[in-house]
């Protein structure tokens, strides 16, 4: 990695929140089931077919790149035995492989797993199709050495490597040929813990994988060291926010994710819990149709950001105000690529503008059909007030995350959804970015905008690129900024070990009785 790319993954440091520290009696002990609720399924186990940040939560902890994000961004072998040999043209990245990995189905991995991979990876994956567009060929050059011929300079081959919401896992070579398109439903990785069994709506089982190779590095995000110490663990989707407290709370649970933030003064105060705020980790997000339905006409977009009071919606939609901040970037404040550009058109909270660009766009009242997840749905409601104020007929439909996926894949069905979009070490790894998100925003200035962001090395001028590209985003409207969210995250205080970070894992965790 160049020194000017290391020091951009180092500028995020601000997102690192470190494990909780050890006391003498927190010796790590093994043995016993940690229970997890979560606040859906998620739509699949398989990375390579699915973005959804709940698939990551649970997969984390089974499948393992070539290589993978310290907590600072740094970029860290995992499957790989080091970092590649680059050729002097920067289009040949030579990969070494570690020679002491073994599947969950006990099977050796060799570069003929990787190669498999990472070619269905860039079939089925949305951020592989990008990668792969610029990449001529990945083969093997023996049975622990992998080469990728890039066609063209591509700067974001390294940190896409690295990337597992979405990314490059490594699955067995017959796991790829069976499953070349369609989601696999055999999940079989190389991590410290293995798939045992999914009963939807219940619950998925993993359990400890004796057979596990740990790095000997120090434990660092998802590199290093991870150790199972528990037997199994459980992941429950529960939507119902009170049942997700109330189960941690009376001891059916050990974990939740995505507790109600209003619940934090009390439960802070209960002494058999622990509570813990997430890093600034993402923002939501109101995704318009631009292809189908009144939200093809811009103007329609423009008015119903014109119609965003965003201060108000986050503090009804959201509670406390340490969970939540208002700010108009496509990337975080603790991030170098932080930005102002475009700020204008960002909480305008203007009825009459709005009104006046639905006057222009000829609206007649069509039904305007937005979906939204549970975690989204009273912040939608919110924003719905002042839209309908400005004319705007809402059609707002809640439905379970796993539902909203699977209709969102039908552009035809829906005018807008609710959604998060997470931070990345790189813009060009986000959502935010990701021109075929949704029903796909195919604008050509963005594509141009893009490809330049990317072929791009001087952080100097991919900032410039990235204002631009924001500005356009403001004027465009393909999506609604709402503002930055933390999670509130709520365990036992028996539970030990836990790495508070962007993304739930539970190795290096560990129960005492």
């Amino acid at each position: 990695m160049s020194m000017k790319m290391k020091t951009i993954f180092m500028a995020i440091m601000a997102l690192m929140v470190l494990s909780l520290p050890l006391s003498a009696s927190e010796t790590p002990v093994k043995g016993g089931i940690l229970k997890i609720v979560i606040d859906s399924d998620p739509p699949t186990l398989d990375v390579h077919s699915t973005r959804a940040t709940l698939a990551v939560f649970v997969a984390g902890n089974m499948y393992e790149g070539l290589y993978a994000f310290t907590k600072k961004g740094e970029i860290k072998p995992m499957l790989a035995s080091g970092m590649p040999a680059i050729s002097d043209d920067k289009l040949t990245y030579t990969i070494p492989l570690r020679q002491d990995i073994e599947f969950h189905n006990g099977k050796s991995m060799t570069s003929a797993d990787v190669v498999a991979s990472l070619d269905r990876w860039g079939k089925v994956a949305s951020y592989g199709k990008q990668l792969f567009a610029h990449i001529d060929s990945v083969t093997a050059r023996d049975n622990y050495t992998i080469v990728i011929q890039l066609k063209e300079q591509w700067g974001t081959l390294m940190s896409s490597l690295a990337m597992l919401l979405g990314g490059p896992v490594i699955y067995p070579e017959e796991i790829c040929v069976k499953y070349p398109a369609k989601p696999s439903s055999e999940y079989i990785g190389t991590g410290p813990y293995m798939f045992v069994e999914w009963r939807p709506n219940d619950h998925i089982t993993l359990k400890r994988f004796e057979g596990y190779k740990a790095l000997e590095t120090k434990s660092d995000g998802y590199t290093g060291r991870k150790t199972a110490y528990l037997d199994q663990l459980v992941f429950y989707g529960i939507s119902e926010e009170p049942v997700r407290v109330n189960g941690v709370e009376g001891g059916e649970y050990d974990f939740a994710d995505f507790v109600p933030s209003d619940e934090y003064d009390r439960l802070k105060n209960v002494k058999h819990m622990k509570t813990y705020i997430s890093p600034p980790r993402a923002w939501f997000v109101f995704v318009l149709n631009t292809k189908f339905g009144p939200t093809k006409d811009k103007k329609i977009r423009q008015a119903m950001l014109a119609t965003m009071d965003v201060k108000g919606t986050m503090a009804a939609g959201y509670g406390d105000q340490i969970f939540w901040r208002i700010d108009p970037s496509l990337a975080l404040k603790e991030q170098v690529w932080h930005s102002t550009a475009g700020e204008a058109a960002y909480n305008q909270n203007n009825i009459e503008k709005a009104k006046a660009l639905l006057k222009e766009a000829g609206y007649k009242g069509e039904k305007i059909v937005w979906m939204s997840g549970p975690l989204e749905y009273n912040l939608c409601v919110a924003a719905k007030a002042n839209m309908v104020k400005a004319g705007l007929n809402i059609d707002l439909q809640s439905m379970e995350w796993a539902t909203l996926l699977s209709r969102r894949k039908n552009p035809e069905l829906w005018s807008a959804f609710s959604s998060g979009f997470t931070t990345k070490p790189d813009p060009s790894l986000t959502t935010a970015m990701n021109l075929k998100y949704g029903a796909g925003w195919d604008h050509p200035e963005a594509k141009k905008l893009y490809e330049s962001f990317c072929i791009e090395s001087k952080f100097e001028a991919r900032y410039t690129i990235l204002e631009k590209f924001q500005e356009l985003v403001y004027s465009e409207v393909p999506y609604i900024k709402v503002g930055d969210y933390k999670n509130l995250r709520i365990s036992s205080n028996k539970v030990n070990g836990f790495a508070n970070e962007l993304y739930l894992y539970f190795f290096n965790v560990w129960k005492t009785k």
